[in-house]
């Protein structure tokens, strides 16, 4: 089984309690640049209780306790060289390990910084986001504890969640296979400064990505100053009543604070707060089938009644036609003149094909709607109170009600009260990948939302869903959580692509 070299493991312990982190084995504690800490200022400690066995979801907040306030995120780090930690293990000094190989190793960085990831702000829904600390790209040792690893002394699950994973490219800037914790190359991560270290450099085994939960509770210093703050509420209302905030006051014992959740945008002016759905989010498909009756001559517009293209602006990534089964593709009416598309949208809601229709063609047109993004009306400016149920000893109080299309989640007194897209996410135009000629599995990167809410497509022709969707004769596919199963009679030709649209309830 792989072994650190008792120089590794002396020199990690050592400088860790001299407040140093081990970057090298060349370097004495003096000559390391980037502190660490055995926690003791109550800026950088945690200050909530923490989860003992959280999932790992990527970028979902989770609390110790129903009702608690979240206190620990899975993330997906970038790892970045540290400069100056390239040597030799085999050199003096440098602490190279004696598995089989290791003496052969060649000179290499042995050391590497987590960096929060470029679109951190908008796949999290931390609240801190944005803060100084939550930044796109943030390196975690830079925040001097501000933001910290969750350390596996924190649960003892098996396995423990709170262990990091690490990554290496898949030669496409995205995540490859994992490198064991137990791997040759001898890794230790300082949960305190998002530091990782190699004892043992393989050129075949460079670390890209990392996983590791991050605390995003307060810290001990925030919860001993709202504790003590001692203030009196500012008004004269039933404190046994649920109120609304938009940020945590400590005065109320039964406050919850709104977030937005996905496709939810809130908007807090001088004595109102304006919650809408954004127009990126779908609700929904709406579908219409057209029969062609008679021949329709090319560049004559077309008029469906029934799809009202307007809902989305006329946006063509909103909007799907296909004829006879075949996904078309959408372009200005000089391109469809030319010949180099299939079809154009009018601001009339008409459809002019590039080509002739014939009697027994069939239209299919999709709109995926979005919501209109109405705030719900004037509002009353003297309104002094949002309730989740009116109490009768509020004079002003107003019942938050979810409408149409949104989820609430109440996370008790004192916790967070959180508003969803309830009826998910479009992911347009995803690629499966190319096939074989004898593959008949292929895996969508999202778990959708139902069966019945997934579009296949083999060189853009649509194909049929299972009978228990559709109950015609045949089927070409079938589907089992995010897993799709060609029938053998239906196996994608060589050389075939592959796309999807569904709707999901995971971030995207």
């Amino acid at each position: 089984m792989a072994g650190k070299t008792n120089t590794s493991a002396t020199f990690f312990a050592q400088k860790k309690l001299l407040g140093k982190a081990h970057t090298s084995n060349l370097k004495t504690d003096g000559e390391e640049l980037i502190g660490s800490n055995i926690q003791t200022a109550t800026s950088i400690v945690f200050g909530e209780t923490i989860p003992s066995d959280p999932s790992r979801t990527l970028y979902h907040l989770q609390s110790a306790s129903n009702g608690a306030p979240a206190t620990v995120e899975y993330i997906q780090f970038t790892l970045d060289v540290l400069t100056g930690t390239t040597y030799d293990a085999n050199d003096s000094g440098g602490g190279a390990g004696s598995d089989t190989g290791e003496s052969s190793q060649i000179a290499g960085p042995h050391t590497y910084k987590f960096r929060l990831p470029s679109n951190y702000e908008s796949v999290s829904s931390n609240s801190r986001a944005g803060n100084g600390v939550f930044d796109n790209n943030k390196l975690v040792h830079e925040t001097l504890g501000s933001l910290q690893l969750v350390p596996p002394f924190f649960s003892q699950a098996a396995p423990n969640p709170y262990i990091v994973k690490i990554y290496k490219d898949d030669g496409g800037g995205g995540v490859g296979d994992e490198i064991p914790l137990l791997d040759n190359i001898d890794w230790n991560v300082d949960a305190y400064n998002g530091i990782l270290f190699l004892q043992d450099y393989d050129v075949s085994k460079i670390p890209a990505f990392a996983r590791a939960f991050a605390y995003v509770g307060k810290m001990a210093e925030e919860v001993i100053s709202s504790g003590s703050s001692g203030g009196s509420g500012g008004g004269s209302g039933d404190n046994s009543a649920n109120y609304v905030v938009t940020s945590a006051t400590g005065s109320l014992p039964n406050a919850k604070v709104i977030e937005a959740g996905s496709g939810i945008s809130i908007t807090t002016g001088p004595n109102t707060v304006t919650i809408s759905s954004t127009l990126a989010s779908i609700n929904g498909r709406e579908k219409t089938t057209y029969f062609v009756t008679s021949s329709h001559s090319a560049l004559s517009p077309l008029i469906i009644t029934g799809p009202d293209f307007s809902t989305v602006q006329y946006d063509s990534n909103k909007i799907d036609v296909n004829l006879n089964g075949q996904l078309l593709h959408t372009g200005s009416l000089s391109e469809v003149t030319a010949g180099t598309r299939d079809y154009n949208l009018s601001a009339t809601g008409s459809i002019t094909f590039g080509f002739q229709l014939e009697p027994d063609d069939i239209v299919d047109t999709v709109i995926n709607v979005v919501g209109s993004g109405d705030s719900g009306g004037s509002g009353d400016s003297t309104a002094s109170y949002l309730v989740l149920s009116n109490t009768g000893s509020l004079s002003n109080e107003r019942a938050f009600v979810a409408g149409t299309g949104l989820s609430a989640t109440d996370g008790g007194a004192n916790g967070n009260y959180t508003l969803n897209n309830s009826n998910g996410n479009y992911v347009f135009n995803e690629y499966l990948g190319q096939a074989d000629g004898t593959n008949t599995f292929f895996t969508l990167s999202n778990t959708p939302t139902q069966d019945k809410n997934i579009s296949i497509f083999v060189n853009g022709v649509l194909q049929m869903p299972s009978t228990l969707i559709t109950s015609a004769p045949f089927q070409d596919y079938s589907v089992t959580g995010s897993n799709i199963y060609f029938t053998t009679s239906s196996t994608p030709p060589d050389g075939s692509l592959l796309m999807a649209n569904y709707t999901t309830n995971e971030a995207i």
